[in-house]
């Protein structure tokens, strides 16, 4: 059953009954029963014509993936088999970039220690096993980082006063032997 009604055909329907009857009315005087089951009826089949296309109708999709079909087949097996070995290449290189990641901080520790000697290494790697230890060496290492910046912008500043002491001397220097 189709879900839409074709409604020009019902109006042109009501619209003949409607002539018929005014034909009706013109050739006749008296007053013409007119026999109303027929529309009645109609209505009633309209009535429910309608009713049915108000339902909700249910429409169901049907999705078929065929094996048949090597290449389909295949080229999945072979995105899967790509996803796999890159999410493996992904998790190994950040293993390794967290290891390069923490060497790094152990130098720098043991930088700034000045020296050390196998039972502090020692000690330094079981540090390293637990999350607390190296937050709290990590803010050893930066805070002893800046205060080594700190230090080697003073140096410098120093270097640059007395370079700019020195210059200033000589400049007086040959002033006073240009005047006398």
């Amino acid at each position: 059953m189709s879900n839409k009604i074709d409604t020009s055909i019902i109006y042109e329907m009501f619209e003949t009954i409607k002539s018929k009857l005014d034909k009706q009315k013109i050739n006749e005087v008296e007053p013409v029963q007119i026999d109303l089951s027929t529309i009645n009826a109609m209505t009633e089949q309209l009535e429910n014509v309608i009713e049915e296309v108000k339902k909700p109708s249910k429409v169901e999709h049907c999705h078929k993936i065929e094996i048949r079909n090597n290449w389909f087949f295949f080229s999945w097996i072979g995105l899967v088999i790509i996803i796999l070995g890159l999410s493996w290449a992904i998790g190994n290189q950040r293993q390794t970039i967290a290891q390069y990641r923490d060497n790094d901080l152990k130098y720098r520790y043991i930088k700034m220690q000045g020296q050390t000697n196998e039972e502090n290494l020692y000690r330094l790697e079981q540090q390293f096993n637990h999350k607390d230890s190296i937050k709290i060496i990590r803010k050893q290492v930066e805070k002893y980082e800046e205060l080594v910046k700190e230090q080697a912008e003073r140096i410098e500043r120093a270097r640059q006063n007395s370079e700019e002491v020195e210059r200033i001397q000589r400049e007086v220097e040959v002033l006073k032997i240009k005047k006398q």
